[in-house]
């Protein structure tokens, strides 16, 4: 079985050095932050449908349960909880996003899925977006700290190196992978109050 076997495409774009936008719902999306600014990117830059990796080997259904919806003349359907990319051609350089919940189980098995969609278009550039519960108000700009492990990213865009030890995410377990297959990474994080939401 390779890598990428649990990888449903729904499209084949020709894409350039794409750089890789991701956000996933619950640990790390305080008040939803996080997947909102992707929704909204996916929404308002008319993304297209490129793939959805199969939530079946990756989600605890009885943690993150599927929904059902009815369709016209009643007749019920089956969300699932899965994981989505997306595709957008831009002036300034192709994208791909990946929105939906955070894998319950294989978080290896899954960042392999993300890594080979990454390498089957020669991504660039890994951009995780996460939130975090802080003691700041909701009346000043939101805080933003970026953090890379890659010099160049941390001198190009005046970046952190993160010095956070402690229990991690799926997107600590990605910027992992995607060291090791020397593509660089970098994590932009807001500061949202305390107050406003708790994590899932």
């Amino acid at each position: 079985m390779s890598a990428i076997d649990h990888v449903r495409w729904l499209s084949k774009p020709s894409l350039k050095n794409p750089t890789l936008i991701t956000a996933f719902t619950g640990w790390n999306d305080a008040a939803d932050a996080a997947s909102n600014a992707v929704r909204n990117l996916i929404e308002g830059w008319g993304a297209t449908a490129l793939a959805e990796i199969d939530p079946e080997p990756f989600t605890d259904y009885a943690t993150v349960r599927p929904h059902v919806r009815l369709k016209d003349g009643g007749k019920r359907n089956i969300v699932w909880p899965t994981v989505g990319l997306w595709h957008v051609n831009g002036a300034g350089g192709d994208i791909i996003l990946a929105l939906g919940p955070e894998p319950s189980l294989r978080w290896k098995l899954f960042s392999q899925q993300i890594i080979s969609v990454a390498e089957h278009f020669n991504s660039s550039l890994l951009l995780t977006l996460g939130s975090l519960l802080a003691d700041v108000p909701h009346s000043r700009p939101v805080q933003i700290i970026g953090t890379a492990t890659d010099a160049d990213l941390i001198e190009r865009f005046d970046l952190q190196r993160s010095r956070y030890e402690g229990p991690v995410g799926i997107v600590s377990v990605l910027h992992d992978t995607f060291d090791e297959s020397s593509i660089p990474s970098a994590s932009l994080w807001a500061a949202v109050p305390a107050y406003a939401s708790q994590v899932p």
